[in-house]
């Protein structure tokens, strides 16, 4: 999951927050474009823009922003010279945009949205219009916009921003044009990351827990509610108590996804694998030895399936390290899930 979505839905019930976005970047900065950390009050945060100095130096002024009562939000230019980095002993200069945004309870159904959206697999965007009044940037909502129109010198605004926005590539995010008096920000966000565990017994328990260490998104899938639980399973973020007949239409399967297999039989372990074959997961894995991995295979054979689409499946599951406990085997299959989404 987005976990900067989840931080931004559990506080901000609660109370204003200030999103740090970073708009671009240059030189050897620790954290891109995109990037972002949430300010809450009495010093919370989460997230990073790239720790260190320049990092230090974003909280301070988001704290700041958000003790105050003016502005919906506010560029940042932040820059750390060699010279500042070195007598921090920091090895990396490099310069930071950044942008703050005043995050109100109002708000919290629009990134409610946002975060169901993305959990379900689908990118999502959401974008914002300011005026600019000085320093302060007001935020300026849809009615609102469309009641200035009638001036020309926002509809002339708005005509140079839809024209941006069509030429910005495919995909791009955020994206923040100025075209006076208005300031447009977007972004996408996109599906995390995510191991997908059909079946829910001794492998699976230990290979959520290292998926979720690792920074993946965990779903878990099983049709026995006394192994697919939250106790059972406290990090996962999504978990299908349901025949596994079906296992498509509970769940949305994206090009980051990562599928282990490790039902409680090999007809479970056809049945999800053949549908995890239909996806663009990028990866597929089956626990199992050659010789079950080598029937099942020809039963797919003989019901249609190519050769193409089974030399998805990494069977035996796993880098070879050796182990044997549960937890050796799940520390070897996120060990080769690891190395594939390395890989790209």
């Amino acid at each position: 999951m987005h976990s900067i979505l989840s931080d931004i839905t559990k506080k901000l019930s609660a109370h204003n927050c200030v999103l740090a976005t970073v708009i671009s970047s240059t030189g050897s900065t620790p954290r891109s474009s995109g990037a972002h950390m949430l300010i809450c009050p009495q010093g919370e945060f989460y997230g990073t823009v790239g720790g260190g100095l320049i990092e230090a130096k974003v909280q301070e002024t988001a704290a700041k922003f958000l003790a105050g009562n003016t502005g919906a939000a506010s560029l940042h230019f932040y820059e750390l010279d060699n010279t500042k980095a070195g007598a921090l002993g920091m090895s990396c200069g490099g310069a930071l945009t950044v942008l703050l945004e005043r995050l109100i309870p109002e708000y919290h159904a629009e990134f409610a949205q946002l975060e169901n959206d993305v959990r379900k697999g689908n990118a999502s965007s959401r974008e914002a219009y300011y005026v600019q009044s000085g320093d302060d940037w007001n935020r300026i909502d849809a009615d609102e916009l469309t009641n200035t129109l009638a001036d020309a010198e926002y509809a002339n605004a708005m005509q140079s921003i839809s024209t941006a926005k069509g030429a910005a590539a495919s995909g791009a995010s955020p994206l923040l044009f100025n075209e006076q008096p208005l300031q447009y920000f977007s972004e996408t966000y996109h599906p995390s990351a995510t191991v997908i565990i059909a079946g829910a017994g001794h492998v699976a328990k230990p290979t959520a827990e290292v998926a979720h260490l690792a920074g993946f998104s965990v779903t878990v899938l099983d049709d026995r509610d006394d192994f697919a639980n939250a106790e059972r399973f406290p990090n996962a973020h999504v978990l299908v108590v349901d025949s596994l007949e079906d296992v498509l239409s509970e769940i949305t399967v994206h090009k980051d996804c990562y599928i282990v297999i490790v039902t409680r039989g090999h007809e479970h372990d056809k049945t999800v694998l053949q549908q995890m074959l239909t996806t663009p997961a990028k990866y597929i894995g089956m626990i199992g030895s050659k010789s079950k991995r080598d029937g099942l295979y020809q039963r797919l054979r003989e019901e249609g399936v190519t050769d193409e689409a089974i030399a998805r499946c990494h069977c035996p599951i796993g880098l070879p390290l050796g182990g044997r406990t549960p937890e050796e085997i799940a520390v070897s299959i996120m060990a080769e899930i690891i190395q594939t989404k390395a890989q790209g």
